[in-house]
């Protein structure tokens, strides 16, 4: 007489196979990227022959501000990117600020408060708030801004 062991043999190693299966697809499906940091992208387009005018002008406010902000751990890192035109609608400067994470761009009042205070020094930095609104009416000139886009790092495995 066959023991109960002896006469589910088949059946119990059919189980066996098939959860030895299960677990080799499973691990197939693991993603082969992981998230990384998150950028903002801005793109903008220079008039003509204003290229270096509108760089250097960046260097009075924009990066300043940056700089302050890598100080505070609001930003990792900042780029600037120039370039040359692919077609008549394209942009020739770009501007990389990577940010930790998704959330580092949520509203937050004490995140708030550290870029208000940078933007508040930069100001008085700069002579007052008319300075800078005259500034600014001259980068308006120089340039097109043609938006802005969030993006991810995708780091491959």
């Amino acid at each position: 007489m066959k023991s109960r062991i002896d006469r589910n043999w088949p059946t119990i190693a059919l189980i066996v196979g098939l959860m030895l299966t299960s677990i080799g697809v499973f691990s197939q499906d693991e993603p082969k990227t992981k998230d990384g940091t998150v950028f903002t992208v801005g793109m903008v387009r220079t008039g003509a022959n204003t290229d270096d005018q509108y760089l250097n002008e960046l260097a009075g406010y924009w990066m300043p501000m940056m700089e302050a902000a890598k100080a505070q751990g609001l930003i990792i890192s900042y780029r600037v990117l120039h370039g040359t035109f692919s077609n008549e609608d394209d942009y020739n400067v770009l501007f990389l600020v990577e940010y930790p994470n998704l959330a580092a761009l949520d509203p937050n009042p004490a995140t708030e408060a550290k870029w208000k205070a940078i933007r508040d020094g930069l100001t008085a930095k700069l002579g007052g708030s008319e300075k800078l609104k005259a500034m600014r009416t001259g980068l308006e000139a120089m340039r097109t801004y043609q938006g802005e886009k969030v993006m991810r790092d995708v780091l491959v495995k």
